[in-house]
């Protein structure tokens, strides 16, 4: 009989058997854990970009149906920017024709958290502008909060958390050879995931190359939740961190691990029972995590430590940075547009005057 469990395949019962089903195994895939980086666009993140152009249609909307609703009624009420109406302490106001610029930048200086000098009279378009204020309020306040709990727990962008998202990179991929994948690698049927990974795969036996290079990212491996394990407990046990993760999808799942039996092996019914022994009253179970007690340590999926607070760095404001230093670059081009054609007035009336 073997020394250690096997996986059980139809190919694998045509030369030997096997004992009963001992543990429930799956095969994953495990990669080197990625680290957390700054994110240059950080900031726009705590809103889709389906969200960021709805705002930004709502406002060009919002600013253009108020524009147009100021225009009709000065168009209809006949009022010009001369006409003048008592105010309340006995004074004159007068009244002015919003401008669409001014409009777009009351409604937009709003939408950022800013004050501008309010113009608008009517009593529509103050219900207009209330509810628009009301509104940026709420996605102002939601969009603090998404933004301050992302710096706390940053999120992974994993490369790949599936065999059909891993095909879909230029990953190479170790399958270990004389392993149940393998045979299904090497029959595997034109179109099928594991015939697209021939492209990227490697194969050889040696365990220990392929934990070292897994852990550097040299290459993902197709292993059991067993292999799986092991590594992850190995690495804990040597740094006390978790290098790596775990697809959260299984590939290849409920595939059962027994010891095998030569054929007509004359002891079996009596190993079956043993193990069915150990098996129900919890003892395999219990010398499972006693030999991988770090196992646990990382989660499965994606195998992260449990604090995942972070110093927030430089790289994190370059977004903003760079948003900022854009619009200074804008300023100042409009700013030397101005001096141009200022330049420009003064020399054509110079001319005339001589």
């Amino acid at each position: 009989m073997t020394g250690t469990v096997m996986t059980v395949s139809s190919q694998r019962m045509s030369v030997m058997d096997f004992s009963s089903p001992l543990f429930m195994d799956f095969q994953t895939l495990i990669y080197s854990k990625p680290s957390f980086e700054s994110d240059l666009l950080g900031f726009v993140k705590p809103y889709t970009l389906q969200v960021w152009l709805c705002l930004a249609g709502a406002l060009v909307v919002v600013s253009t149906g108020t524009f147009l609703t100021h225009k009709i009624r000065f168009r209809l009420l006949h009022f010009t920017s001369t006409d003048r109406s008592d105010g309340l302490d006995g004074t004159t106001t007068k009244r002015k024709k919003l401008q669409c610029d001014d409009v777009f930048q009351w409604f937009f200086a709003t939408f950022v958290g800013q004050a501008l000098e309010f113009g608008m009279q009517c009593v529509l378009l103050r219900l207009v502008s209330g509810i628009w204020m009301v509104m940026v309020l709420i996605v102002g306040i939601v969009y603090r909060s998404n933004l301050k709990a992302m710096m706390i727990a940053p999120k992974l962008r994993l490369p790949f958390d599936s065999m059909e998202e891993l095909v879909e990179t230029d990953i190479p991929c170790l399958v270990f050879e004389g392993s149940m994948i393998h045979q299904l690698f090497l029959n595997a049927e034109a179109g099928s995931l594991l015939h697209l990974l021939r492209k990227q795969a490697l194969v050889h036996n040696d365990i220990l190359r392929a934990m070292v290079a897994t852990k550097a990212g040299r290459h993902a491996t197709i292993s059991s939740r067993l292999g799986a394990d092991t590594a992850v407990s190995y690495f804990f046990s040597l740094s006390k961190t978790c290098p790596l993760y775990m697809t959260s999808k299984p590939f290849f799942s409920a595939t059962s691990l027994s010891v095998g039996y030569r054929k007509g092996f004359r002891l079996r019914r009596r190993m079956d029972q043993i193990f069915r022994h150990l098996r129900d009253s919890g003892i395999l179970g219990h010398l499972y995590e006693r030999e991988l007690p770090n196992a646990t340590k990382c989660s499965r999926g994606l195998s992260i430590e449990s604090d995942t607070r972070r110093a927030l760095d430089l790289g994190d404001f370059f977004g903003v940075m760079c948003v900022y230093g854009g619009g200074i670059l804008m300023a100042s081009l409009v700013l030397l547009m101005e001096i141009v054609t200022r330049c420009r007035i003064l020399k054509s009336s110079s001319s005339q005057i001589c």
